[in-house]
């Protein structure tokens, strides 16, 4: 109810009054940390046909204005203004479009590709949908297409001495179809045996130091999970406890580096690298170059009135799930037995992202390619070939 009352006060003191044709839209404070969760930049935004407002930032720690961008523009691309936020942010928030991006205001102004704050206070929602056409998978067992379902509730709010804390609520399920019974394959893995649906119930912890308070940043994160076919009881092996470490150090207004590692708890435990570069060469390219989830960014402008990029990315992805398997080794009966299966894959991705201010959505298609399907007890592994994906979502 509260959060519903600061909604509509931002709303109606955005609106101006007492005036029949405004010439300038000046959204209100309350208005502008509402939605993007910052403290205002600009005096105003411009209305249809009128020029572009000045930038009005802060200096920063490196003594220029504008969080590093010198006042006679020199950094960028001749004829163009400054931007108007940081360039640094946490690369790896969950899911595409999650990192900054413009807010479009009246009359299809925008902050251009890097937008103007990292993070959104207050509650996010994101939802993706995905889908891996059948394909065939090793040891004679068929094909497997798997349907792919992410719903994330997110709630950030900032604690002292200006750092951000994360929590979100995080649901996952994966909808089998096959693989098929094969008199070829290992029979404790036919269809049979195999699950058809898993879920995963996570929440991820997340503390972090602003990225516009300095060359330097941090993140430091927790993020238990419970993935199981919820055929039996849980038992350790449907708990993944997973970890991540990252420093940013922003060393121009060009460029930020992200060094740190990760801890996936799964069948094969790994130790990965969260490092990488971000490079942003003007207000249109964001190339960021970072281990596991490198993405190159082209902002497009504002199509019809909406903000919009093209995109290529790639992603190192491996989920781990407790399943239920039919043990056939006694030929009299089946005995099931529990076990922890681990899915691993590599994925190259292009699409489109777009945002009016309040929603972000997005659609992406490409290739997956080196899968692998492991057991932590079974010796019968096997690949699954590559092939099609194609996923989509909102955030709002």
């Amino acid at each position: 109810m509260n959060a519903t009352l600061l909604c509509c006060a931002a709303l109606v003191a955005a609106v101006p009054t007492g005036e029949t044709s405004p010439s300038v839209y000046r959204p209100s404070p309350v208005f502008q940390m509402a939605i993007r969760g910052q403290t205002p930049t600009f005096d105003s935004l411009p209305a249809p046909g009128e020029p572009q407002p000045s930038y009005q930032a802060p200096a920063d720690s490196f003594g220029y204005p504008g969080n590093g961008y010198p006042a006679d523009g020199s950094f960028m691309t001749p004829g163009q203004a400054a931007p108007p936020g940081p360039l640094n942010y946490d690369p790896f928030l969950s899911g595409v479009g999650v990192p900054p991006s413009p807010y479009a205001g009246s009359g299809g102004y925008s902050f251009g590709a890097n937008g103007p704050q990292p993070y959104r206070l207050g509650w996010t929602t994101r939802m993706d949908f995905g889908i891996m056409p059948g394909e065939s998978a090793g040891q004679g067992l068929g094909d497997i297409q798997i349907f792919e379902f992410d719903l994330d509730l997110e709630h950030t709010q900032q604690i002292s001495n200006g750092w951000l804390f994360s929590m979100t609520h995080e649901f996952d399920m994966r909808s089998w179809d096959g693989p098929t019974s094969s008199r070829t394959g290992p029979p404790n893995l036919a269809h049979a045996g195999f699950p058809e649906e898993l879920y995963r119930f996570g929440w991820d912890l997340e503390l972090a130091t602003p990225a516009n308070q300095g060359p330097w940043s941090m993140q430091l994160a927790f993020n238990p999970s419970i993935n199981s076919d919820l055929q039996q009881s849980l038992s350790s092996d449907a708990w993944n406890l997973d970890g991540r470490a990252i420093m940013f150090f922003k060393t121009s207004p060009y460029w930020t580096w992200a060094l740190g590692a990760g801890f996936w708890d799964r069948v094969n435990d790994r130790v990965i690298p969260y490092a990488g570069a971000i490079w942003t060469p003007d207000d249109r390219w964001e190339w960021r170059l970072v281990f596991p989830e490198p993405r190159i960014s082209y902002f497009l402008g504002n199509v019809w009135g909406i903000a919009s990029w093209f995109y290529v990315r790639g992603q190192y992805h491996v989920e781990a799930y407790e399943v239920q398997l039919k043990d056939r080794t006694n030929r009299s009966a089946f005995f099931p037995r529990q076990e922890k299966m681990e899915i691993e894959d590599w994925r190259v991705l292009a699409g489109m992202r777009s945002e009016n201010g309040f929603m972000t959505t997005f659609i992406e298609a490409g290739w997956v390619f080196d899968r692998k399907v492991d057991f932590i007890n079974e010796t019968s592994s096997f690949d699954i070939s590559s092939g099609f994906i194609a996923r989509a979502g909102i955030r709002y």
